[in-house]
């Protein structure tokens, strides 16, 4: 089965589950890592994920994934934390996050540059707003967003 395939049909069983559990789903990847394939889930909720966490709905979802059958043969499945430099890919999550320092590389460049540096401020469903960190105010469409994720502050 094609990556995009399996991806979508583990999100599309196992999310309302891991929701029911009070947990985020934040993203599927199924790779092929050497000889094995290893189908990953990124988890989150308010104040973090710990291991108990990721044991706890990796027992939840291994038999939903297995009974699916979404894979053919073997391969391992892993349930993780996205960490304290976390993607951010919905609107929901640069509403989540604003005032949070983050780096957002555009697609295309504006004001001659495509990598920014900032605190995410106003978020919106269509486009949000970064300020740089001489002040410096760009708003940018989620469409135009090619990776956005989270700095980590010490």
């Amino acid at each position: 089965m094609a990556t995009e395939k399996v991806v979508d049909a583990a999100r599309r069983v196992a999310e309302p589950v891991i929701n029911d559990m009070g947990y985020e789903l934040t993203d599927v990847k199924f790779v092929t890592e050497g000889k094995r394939l290893c189908l990953r889930f990124f988890i989150d909720k308010e104040g973090g994920v710990g291991i108990n966490d990721c044991q706890y709905v990796s027992r939840e979802i291994d038999t939903l994934i297995e009974v699916e059958n979404i894979i053919k043969g073997s391969y391992v499945l892993e349930v993780s934390s996205p960490g304290l430099d976390r993607p951010l890919y919905k609107p929901s999550d640069y509403m989540r996050f604003e005032g949070a320092l983050t780096k957002i590389r555009t697609k295309d460049p504006l004001d001659g540059q495509k990598v920014f540096l900032g605190r995410i401020d106003s978020a919106g469903e269509d486009s949000f707003k970064i300020i740089t960190e001489n002040g410096k105010v760009y708003e940018i469409s989620y469409s135009q967003v090619e990776k956005a994720r989270l700095e980590v502050e010490f």
